[in-house]
């Protein structure tokens, strides 16, 4: 993808929500969608979230998993099926997570998460940044293709593509 393509699809976005269509005077909020909740993967996100300078209420992370994990105490909210109903309700976790309006919306999981690529869908975002090899559904707008164990990969190619964004 090139650059002008990106954009291109992040100004039509601006220009069809005009609610969003201005950052000045506010921060940039950024919302992050991983596979697992593992401390290394965490870690590499967080750094991110540094490196960029932006608070902790500018960022939301929630983890998509496949399974709901019973008994379990997570410090970070986690989306299921189960999170689903039969009438289309939503938990209050992801809700709260899909109610946000994002800058920068990245997915760092594996390329078939049903769940994840909902929360993309749903979700609304300015720049919406996935590591998708194989884009058969259109939902990002930029795609960093490294493999998921490569997270430090992903993050410094998407600090380079920001810096050019921003520069423009």
């Amino acid at each position: 993808m090139k650059i002008e393509d990106i954009k291109i699809a992040f100004a039509r976005k601006k220009l069809l929500n005009p609610a969003t269509a201005t950052t000045e005077g506010r921060s940039v909020k950024m919302g992050i969608i991983l596979e697992a909740e593992e401390e290394e993967l965490l870690k590499t996100f967080l750094e991110l979230k540094e490196d960029l300078n932006l608070d902790d209420d500018d960022v939301k992370i929630i983890i998509s998993r496949k399974k709901s994990v019973k008994n379990d105490i997570f410090e970070y909210p986690s989306f299921s099926v189960k999170d689903l109903t039969w009438g289309g309700r939503i938990s209050n976790e992801a809700s709260a997570f899909l109610m946000s309006a994002f800058d920068v919306l990245i997915s760092f999981t594996a390329e078939e998460n049903k769940m994840a690529d909902f929360l993309v869908e749903v979700s609304r975002a300015d720049l919406k940044v996935g590591r998708k090899k194989v884009v058969k559904n259109g939902i990002f707008d930029l795609n960093i293709s490294v493999e998921l164990s490569e997270p430090k990969v992903f993050t410094t190619e998407l600090k380079k593509y920001l810096t050019i964004l921003n520069s423009n």
